[in-house]
């Protein structure tokens, strides 16, 4: 497998939308194709591209917008693996090149109703097959996604993969700390 992944299927959940501007920016319109949560979806297919929700039937009041199976399976295909690719052939799945997530901030008031869950486990899907995906977390990593777009012809490299791996794991540990110290006061 090359070291370099082009960037053409994307998962994008973003809970502030302007944030994908920037990625938006430097894709192409033509070749890439989004998945994501209602509110993506609408905001990157106004921004001309094509886009398909994810969200399919009840999802508990929101509970469960991106935790479905074929989500998953899509992030975490090994390219490597013959059994991987050819799974996926035969669901008639592409996998995903890229995720984009940012998790919205838990309220005090309303913790634990107010955790992320779903965001959290793309990202750490995302973190656990860095090999075969790359992923943004926040904004200071969806703007080193666009710099190494632009750097490698709309693909990321191995060794960023990994940097943005290492720095959504820190990040989620630190969601975590925060979240404990939260349900410490419920």
């Amino acid at each position: 497998m090359s070291d370099l992944i082009e960037v053409n299927n994307v998962f994008a959940a973003v809970f502030e939308k302007s944030v994908l501007d920037g990625l938006l920016g430097v894709l192409d319109m033509q070749r890439t194709k989004f998945w994501g949560t209602g509110g993506t979806v609408d905001y990157v297919k106004a921004k001309g591209f094509n886009a398909q929700s994810v969200i399919h039937g009840f999802d508990y009041g929101g509970r469960v917008k991106s935790l479905d199976r074929a989500n998953f399976v899509r992030i975490l295909a090994d390219r490597e693996s013959s059994d991987h690719v050819a799974q996926l052939k035969s669901e008639n799945l592409e996998p995903f090149d890229l995720v984009v997530v940012d998790l919205y901030a838990p309220n005090a008031e309303t913790f634990p109703e107010s955790m992320d869950i779903g965001g959290q486990a793309l990202i750490r899907a995302a973190i656990k097959n860095y090999k075969s995906v790359a992923l943004a977390f926040d904004a200071q990593s969806l703007e080193k996604l666009v710099l190494e777009l632009n750097k490698n012809a709309l693909m990321t490299s191995l060794a960023f993969r990994r940097e943005q791996a290492k720095l959504a794991a820190k990040f989620i540990a630190g969601r975590a700390k925060l979240e404990a110290d939260m349900f410490e006061k419920v």
